[in-house]
């Protein structure tokens, strides 16, 4: 029996971030007799691991290497160890910064195929070191990069640039889970714990400077002005957590904002809100974006983030130079449900993964 081609995806978390959550989509939908996937992650997300089980028992390993940010020459030591060591027929770099690194080194150790995907506009790094140092990267990634593949439109040109080609494919989710609602809004929010006469603000995000929740809170504070019976929802985890905690106890928000961790019961949880909001510093083409309007929920969101995302009919766009009294007049502004645009059908995890398959198995085997 031939043994299946094995992709080694250098991510660095597989937390429940939007390329991790693309990863796993993928994984759980390909044909596993013929691709299984392995992942490189850093020393300091080894306790990150909401998917290590299912991983495993998907048949792929995680190897762990020092984080390139604290320890570059360690990185690139334990990298050519792993892949000396171990064999792996793809190499597919998912990290924005730093990505031709990785491909270069997948290159050195004879890997034929490898692939550099973006899954944002950018990686937040300004200055004049991060740009210099990105240039000689880049350089490498075009050099020793075979396939490229992005999320948006945005996402591709931020990371390649405008004249470099690039494929497009989009963050495929389960659509009739999050189409067929299992209760009504009301039993949602009574189950997590929301008042059920409030009105639900929601968002899912790593609690990090790029997903902007100082913003958020800001904002959700004027709509307890006009709406004082309004509630608030945070899905995710990040460092920037207690620093949000402190600012809602210092905004006395502890009654209506909820801090839900890390959750299993996302559509349960989307079917609860009334909006998600994303005031994000930079996006490629987020998946809890397209899971909220597979569910119908309205959603506003920085002008930041791909355009591409919008996939149904109630989708706002703010400059996030926008007063707060726009970002609240737009929240709570009718209506509130929400219809899919016939785009949102090519975001159905199963022809995400049809695509894959495709990018993987092509000129591996030939």
């Amino acid at each position: 029996m031939t043994k299946p081609i094995r992709v080694l995806h250098f991510q660095g978390r597989m937390g429940k971030g939007g390329a991790e959550t693309f990863i796993m989509n993928t994984y759980r939908n390909i044909d596993r007799s013929q691709l299984q996937f392995d992942f490189l992650i850093y020393h300091d997300f080894k306790d990150i691991k909401p998917y290590n089980k299912e991983i495993e028992k998907l048949g792929g390993r995680i190897f762990s290497v020092p984080n390139p940010k604290k320890n570059i020459f360690g990185y690139v030591l334990a990298v050519q160890k792993l892949l000396r060591d171990e064999y792996f027929d793809i190499a597919h770099n998912h990290v924005f910064f730093g990505g031709g690194l990785n491909l270069w080194l997948a290159h050195k150790a004879g890997i034929q195929k490898r692939i550099a995907h973006s899954h944002a506009t950018t990686d937040g790094k300004n200055t004049l070191f991060s740009t210099v140092i990105r240039k000689g990267l880049d350089k490498w990634m075009f050099k020793y990069g075979t396939d490229f593949l992005a999320c948006s439109t945005e996402a591709g040109i931020g990371l390649f640039g405008e004249d470099h080609p690039f494929k497009f494919i989009p963050n495929g989710i389960n659509l009739n889970l999050f189409q067929n609602k299992r209760e009504t809004k009301r039993e949602s929010k009574k189950r997590i714990g929301v008042p059920e006469e409030s009105f639900v603000i929601g968002n899912i995000g790593r609690f990090e400077l790029q997903k902007n929740h100082d913003l958020l809170i800001d904002i959700f504070k004027n709509v307890t002005i006009d709406k004082p019976d309004s509630s608030l929802i945070l899905i995710g985890e990040g460092s920037l957590e207690e620093d949000l905690k402190l600012k809602v106890n210092q905004l006395q928000l502890n009654e209506k904002v909820y801090f839900l961790g890390i959750r299993e019961d996302i559509p349960d949880i989307l079917n609860a809100m009334d909006v998600m909001v994303m005031p994000s510093l930079y996006e490629g083409l987020p998946i809890s974006a397209v899971e909220a309007q597979a569910s119908g929920v309205k959603l506003v969101m920085s002008s930041e983030v791909s355009k591409e995302t919008q996939l149904s009919q109630n989708v706002k766009f703010l400059s996030l130079e926008t007063s707060l009294d726009v970002w609240v007049d737009t929240i709570l502004k009718e209506p509130m449900d929400n219809r899919p645009l016939p785009e949102m059908k090519k975001f159905d995890v199963e022809f995400t993964a049809e695509l894959m398959q495709g990018i993987y198995l092509d000129e591996v085997r030939t």
